[in-house]
């Protein structure tokens, strides 16, 4: 019985997902940052409109642990069952795409939290058990396009993408790399802490000396064909404002819910 129970309540938030979705419009700009550590990983999300999704993984007993720390892997759960099986079904109930209404790929970002040498083949061997999902590339042009693409970020070889004749994930790597063309092709979007960069904390006017710093960095970023995004920002709506106005391409938030509240119902009123 306890295990009939759980397959109900596996069914039954899949259709109240589904059905969610259906009148979610996507945000083309929302970063659901470290994402499992939500009470509904991916769902919340994804019922928010966002459309690119953070997971951090260890390599422990053989499974893809999501976790942002090493403790208690064990009891984590797995890459594969937190969000690759439920995106494959969100994605064959809609008949191609992750949102029913609109057929925009979402980004899974991979956070690698362990030598890319170590995790890098069993996440790529996974990977291929969902061969048609996502988008796989050759010398970082996307050669079969799929709902969803995969980032990876963390400890990611570029090497080693570079070395692989056919990847399944292009790089999320540090904004300090975007003068370095020796990998640009497998880089897709440069990310790094806001204080690395700025004091702003949200109160007040965004100093123009700052704002100066910030539209640089967005046109470098832009002028290269990448994305930017900063992360540990001052999670909230002047700093969202200031970032969308900026035109960074994805806000790093930890509130889903909040941002696509403001997105729809503050910024684009």
């Amino acid at each position: 019985m306890g295990i009939l129970q759980h397959i109900l309540t596996l069914v039954l938030l899949a259709i109240i997902c589904n059905c969610a979705l259906g009148q979610t419009r996507p945000i083309p700009h929302a970063h659901s940052h470290n994402d499992y550590a939500r009470s509904r990983p991916l769902y919340l999300a994804l019922e928010s409109g966002f459309t690119s999704i953070e997971a951090d993984i260890y390599l422990h007993g053989g499974e893809l642990k999501v976790a942002h720390l090493p403790l208690a892997l064990s009891s984590r759960k797995n890459l594969e069952d937190l969000y690759l099986k439920p995106l494959e079904k969100i994605i064959w109930q809609n008949g191609g795409t992750v949102y029913p209404n609109y057929p925009v790929q979402i980004v899974l970002m991979i956070d690698l939290k362990q030598r890319a040498d170590k995790i890098y083949p069993a996440l790529r061997e996974l990977l291929c058990r969902y061969r048609s999902m996502i988008s796989w590339y050759k010398d970082g042009v996307e050669v079969s396009r799929g709902p969803v693409r995969v980032l990876l970020s963390g400890q990611v070889s570029l090497q080693l993408l570079k070395e692989d004749t056919l990847q399944p994930a292009m790089a999320d790597v540090q904004v300090a790399l975007l003068n370095d063309t020796t990998y640009t092709k497998v880089i897709n979007r440069y990310s790094s802490p806001w204080e690395r960069y700025f004091k702003w904390k949200g109160r007040g006017e965004f100093p123009k000396h700052e704002q100066t710093i910030l539209d640089s960095l967005v046109s470098a970023a832009h002028r290269a064909g990448k994305d930017i995004r900063f992360y540990h920002i001052p999670d909230k709506p002047s700093v969202w404002k200031v970032l969308l106005d900026s035109n960074v391409d994805w806000i790093n938030t930890d509130h889903p819910a909040r941002f696509s509240k403001f997105y729809y119902e503050v910024y684009r009123r």
